[in-house]
């Protein structure tokens, strides 16, 4: 997957990767990775979104509780939304 990083002063540096990690200010992370290589015919090509990290194979319960999240999608427009990593605290 290639992408670009944009800096304050609009400079866009290019990268080849497997997953891009989003680290927002509370510390919550949202993980964007290639999308699965055996989609339906008919479905666009995409990115998967996960919530937290993406799970890793062979992972503990506990770690799993500890890195994964649920994922809200609120539209904000019609070329536009909000995606956020969310947990329901006790």
């Amino acid at each position: 997957m290639k992408i670009g990083a944009k800096n304050e002063n609009g400079e866009i540096q290019h990268l080849e990767v497997s997953s891009l990690i989003i680290t927002l200010s509370n510390g919550e992370t949202i993980e964007i990775t290639d999308e699965n290589k055996s989609r339906p015919i008919d479905v666009p090509e995409g990115v998967i979104v996960w919530g937290g990290k993406m799970p890793e194979e062979g992972a503990t319960l506990d770690k799993l509780k500890n890195t994964t999240r649920g994922l809200g999608v609120y539209p904000l427009a019609s070329n536009m939304v909000h995606i956020f990593p969310y947990s329901f605290r006790k």
